[in-house]
């Protein structure tokens, strides 16, 4: 029962501890210029991929995919937002590659 509460404590103790000393500033994905295609042309292969379908109140549809790109310690996540509409027309896309990077700290407007 004591060691029971005990592991109780010291977790409560440990996340409180780093909960504290969080910053919501911080960020370890930078995002670059770079497209898949410059990414493939560049050695990086496809480790991952996802996607995910949401349909809006209005009827249009977001499609979002998720690639991950890897050359030996270097990785990348890029981003494909496309919105569409009911004849799976194209009405908007966005594709945003982000480079893994040593955490660091956003600026205001990032």
């Amino acid at each position: 029962m004591v060691k029971s509460k005990l592991k109780y404590l010291i977790t409560i103790i440990f996340l409180y501890s780093s909960l504290a000393y969080a910053n919501p500033n911080t960020d370890q994905w930078m995002e670059t210029d770079k497209s898949y295609k410059d990414l493939i042309n560049e050695g990086f292969e496809v480790k991952s991929y996802a996607m995910n379908t949401i349909e809006t109140a209005n009827g249009l549809y977001i499609l979002l995919f998720v690639t991950v790109l890897q050359k030996e310690k270097e990785l990348y996540e890029c981003q494909e937002y496309q919105t569409i509409d009911k004849t799976i027309e194209t009405i908007d896309m966005t594709l945003v590659c982000k480079e893994l990077v040593q955490p660091y700290e956003r600026g205001l407007g990032t």
